[in-house]
């Protein structure tokens, strides 16, 4: 058998061959979606119990929560009706969330010069410091996960992770 490889012609076979192997141990996007979601599905259960607690000591809903984080990443001051679009919620609904966001000392309200009819938001300094006691509460269920694991799994993920955080957070 070894005589007959030898005598074939085999030419122009190594480089398909090669091809072959390296597109079997690529990635498929969908594979490593469906990894994450896996991931991020079993992080969130992890760190809801803590995150409603915390949201609960706070007196905000989950909605709240999302206004909270718009208006933290947003630049300047952000017209409700600008931010109600952006969350995919109802004018009426907006307003009642804010209200108690108000009311909590968390978010100013104020009219915009240009247009009276207009509410402009930002986020107050008291609403940063409840945006960072949940996220601590976040980031407690991601390092109970990551303190879980075996070293070299640990080590792996950091060296997985790395260079795809380097590349979001580049300017």
């Amino acid at each position: 058998m070894h005589a007959r490889l030898a005598d074939r012609d085999l030419t122009g076979t190594c480089p398909y061959a090669i091809l072959a192997c390296v597109q079997a141990n690529v990635a498929n996007p969908q594979q490593v979606s469906d990894l994450i979601a896996v991931l991020t599905t079993h992080l969130n259960a992890s760190a809801f119990p803590e995150m409603s607690r915390v949201l609960g000591e706070l007196d905000i809903s989950f909605t709240q929560m999302k206004v909270l984080h718009a208006l933290d990443a947003a630049e300047d001051e952000i017209s409700l009706k600008s931010l109600a679009a952006y969350l995919s919620m109802s004018l009426p609904a907006m307003s009642r969330s804010v209200d108690g966001l108000v009311n909590l000392g968390l978010v100013a309200r104020r009219e915009s010069d240009a247009d009276r009819r207009s509410r402009l938001l930002a986020l107050l300094p008291q609403g940063r410091v409840a945006l960072r006691r949940v996220s601590a509460a976040r980031e407690a269920a991601v390092t109970a996960f990551v303190a879980g694991l075996p070293d070299a799994d640990r080590t792996a993920l950091r060296d997985a992770l790395l260079p795809i955080v380097e590349r979001i957070t580049s300017p």
